[in-house]
């Protein structure tokens, strides 16, 4: 009797600790950014303010492309002032084209960074305040490769992602 008593408390002691053991989730920050409401909509504005950029590039690139054709096919009939003078007007307009792009492109990247952190910035509160509520011990990110591997019951992206949409509205 006494062997067994050891195995009996053994077992109370490892039930009593797999009751209390961790909750732990995961979620992919990356997904509940680009599905989430707030997050499409984001795109959406970004997408047409890039498309409104091209089309202010698109226009300089064609009236570049004409300055170098007409200095192709008439440079050699042309007065050297009238020449020279086309040249130095289609060299400053490629230089204000490449200035421009190069300051859009910054822009645009600022542009996303900032809106990319203001909705990661409340995806994360909304996962600090579903872990409180639902008793979780640890969520963790995915795409910061802490998690090489987690069931498809712990991941938790989709309920975060509708938590985040209700709070958002």
């Amino acid at each position: 009797m006494r062997v067994r008593l050891p195995i009996a408390v053994s077992c109370m002691l490892a039930n009593a600790a797999w009751a209390q053991s961790p909750k732990i989730g995961y979620v992919n920050l990356q997904v509940a950014l680009n599905e989430s409401t707030k997050g499409k909509q984001a795109k959406d504005k970004f997408k047409r303010e890039v498309e409104k950029l091209q089309g202010g590039l698109e226009k300089q690139r064609d009236a570049i492309e004409s300055l170098k054709n007409q200095l192709e096919k008439k440079a050699s009939v042309m007065k050297e002032s009238e020449r020279v003078s086309l040249e130095d007007e289609y060299r400053r307009k490629l230089r204000d084209f490449e200035r421009a792009y190069k300051d859009s492109q910054a822009d645009l990247q600022r542009k996303d960074n900032e809106l990319t952190a203001e909705i990661l910035g409340q995806l994360q509160e909304v996962v600090v305040r579903y872990g409180e509520s639902q008793g979780y011990t640890l969520i963790l990110e995915t795409t910061s490769s802490a998690v090489l591997y987690g069931s498809q019951d712990s991941d938790l992206t989709e309920a975060i992602i509708k938590e985040y949409d209700r709070s958002s509205r």
